[in-house]
């Protein structure tokens, strides 16, 4: 009898843990996506984004048992996409296995018609391409799948439409691909979202307001960022409204209307401390700086300055340093001493090109990943074809007509793929040569107007503090924009890159041109001023007027004659 006992106990303990796992998850068995969505996210908040370990795996196991008990199959995939997401917050260390892991849900999804699943599990492995792998292009990838499987699915039935498309034009935006970061944006604004995703509307906003300031578009800037402030909720008041502020305060700076600036980007900053968002907090303190020193306040520039530098390091972010520096330099010039000033400009040239070579580091490998897939992929076609050739080959015994039929198959698509891979590599070298060919384009360019900006500092402060300084300090200044030999190697260089046997056909035109007759020239093919030659080689603009009536005179030009002409046509 107490055995009988004993096993009926155990059974009715069973039963009642059962239903108890029943009940707990009572409210989402089939139960659809977006009726359940509110909870589902709940869970993983709980569960997958919290230090519980073990505890965590124990839920998603029971979490399966009652969809598997309740025949609900999109809530075990729904488990099993929970599952791989706490694997990757677990397990960082492997990548290959939450990839593979991924692309079995999405094949999964596919098959069972789980459109919802399928998208969010592309959707983090486009994340995971990104964050983890830096694979930019495999991310990309995925989300070009996504897009247009997006369009067969209401937001109704799939809450995190309009999140999905504000990422793409994040994605896009970082890549300063504005027109695409603009388009998507838009069509997320274009999507109804629930309360809890609000802010995805203003993220969406931002996205398009910070890619018409980079594009000099401020006033449809500002108008989105106006309309975040009107589409701040309780939740993310804070937040959104900083940013936004911050954004029409660097507008407003932008277009030298500071008196509008300052309350804004002193609003941004209050904000950012709040919530303890250093770098909104570092950038908008950098800019409030540089106008209090354009607003001859250098005791509060300074101050200001001092501040923003504390939160550069606590944001630990590189974008914020060159103007940091640059208004570093301004200060210290005003104040008089040169050397810092000297040694800040040359850190803000030195934090810009870091910056600029990573983010060209960036579209290099992403280019370089586009052309690896399209190797993959063509791989992929070889490998098929082979296939398709061996069974051919196999069939060849069959009849003399089939044998010759697979040979004259064999050497057409030989040939077909020589021919392929001889034009990707002549499309390669092209590519590769058009990058170069850019890439230095961009730094001559930013080799002239590193001179011009120089140039415009060196003016600005002799013009404001050369009353009561001594000309000694006024040569100081001049000192930092003078072009040495061995920047004129770097430039000549560059110059070449560009402008092709510019040099080698000057020389011939005119043999006995002097170093100083050719860098004219060089300088006069850049659209130099007489004032920015000047300053580049270190002479007056009486000596560059010497210098171009001595090669008007070796090339026998008439007064009426422009020298621009035969500079442009050499």
């Amino acid at each position: 009898m107490k055995r009988i006992f004993s096993r009926c106990f155990i059974i009715v303990c069973l039963l009642f843990s059962a239903l108890s796992a029943d009940a707990q998850f009572d409210h989402i068995i089939n139960k659809t996506h977006a009726e359940r969505y509110t909870d589902l996210r709940k869970f993983i908040d709980s569960n997958i984004y919290t230090d519980r370990g073990p505890e965590a795996y124990k839920s998603l196991e029971t979490l399966k048992k009652v969809a598997l008990r309740n025949n609900d199959q999109d809530l075990v995939m729904e488990a099993d996409l929970m599952r791989i997401m706490l694997d990757r917050e677990v397990h960082k260390d492997m990548k290959k296995k939450h990839i593979l892991d991924l692309k079995a849900l999405i094949a999964k999804s596919q098959k069972a018609g789980n459109m919802q699943i399928h998208l969010r599990s592309r959707r983090h492995l486009a994340h995971f391409y990104w964050y983890e792998t830096k694979n930019y292009e495999r991310a990309f990838e995925e989300y070009l799948t996504i897009h247009p499987l997006l369009k067969k699915i209401s937001e109704k039935d799939f809450p995190e439409k309009a999140y999905f498309l504000s990422q793409i034009g994040e994605a896009y935006y970082f890549f300063a691909d504005y027109k695409n970061a603009i388009s998507f944006s838009r069509e997320a604004l274009t999507v109804d979202v629930i309360r809890d995703h609000r802010g995805v509307h203003n993220m969406a906003m931002n996205t398009i307001g910070l890619s018409y300031m980079k594009t000099d578009l401020l006033n449809s800037a500002d108008i989105y960022f106006k309309k975040i402030l009107s589409n701040v909720g309780i939740g993310d008041y804070a937040v959104w409204k900083g940013i936004a502020q911050g954004n029409l305060g660097r507008t407003a700076y932008l277009r030298g209307k500071y008196d509008e600036a300052v309350p804004l980007l002193e609003a941004c900053v209050d904000r950012a401390v709040i919530i303890s968002d250093h770098t909104q907090a570092a950038a908008a303190l950098t800019l409030l700086s540089d106008i209090y020193f354009r607003q001859n306040n250098i005791s509060k520039a300074e101050k200001t300055i001092h501040e923003a530098q504390k939160y550069v390091w606590l944001s630990r972010i590189k974008q914020p340093l060159e103007l940091l520096y640059q208004v570093f330099g301004k200060i210290n010039a005003a104040k008089g001493n040169f050397v810092l000033t000297n040694m800040y400009l040359d850190s803000a040239t030195i934090t810009r090109n870091a910056f600029e070579k990573d983010f060209n580091a960036m579209q290099m490998l992403r280019a370089s990943e586009k052309a690896q897939l399209q190797a993959h992929k063509a791989d992929m076609e070889r490998v098929a074809a082979e296939k398709q050739i061996k069974t051919l080959e196999r069939n060849i015994l069959l009849t003399l007509v089939l044998l010759l039929l697979m040979v004259a198959l064999y050497f057409y698509k030989t040939y077909y793929y020589k021919t392929r891979e001889k034009q990707r590599i002549i499309n390669d070298q092209l590519k590769k040569a058009e990058q170069e060919l850019t890439f230095a384009t961009i730094q001559l360019e930013e080799f002239t107007r590193s001179i011009s900006e120089k140039n415009l500092l060196v003016e600005e402060l002799s013009a404001r503090y050369s009353i009561n300084g001594s000309e000694e300090t006024v040569q100081e200044l001049q000192k930092i924009t003078i072009l040495t030999d061995e920047q004129w190697e770097y430039f000549r260089t560059l110059f070449e890159k560009i402008h092709v046997g510019y040099l080698s056909r000057l020389r011939a035109k005119l043999p006995g041109l002097t170093p100083a007759e050719t860098r004219f020239m060089a300088l006069a093919r850049l659209d130099l001023t007489y004032k920015e030659m000047a300053s580049t080689l270190g002479i007056s603009v009486q000596s560059v007027r010497v210098i171009r009536h001595r090669i008007r005179k070796k090339l026998n030009l008439p007064e009426e004659a422009d020298l621009k002409d035969v500079v442009s046509t050499i």
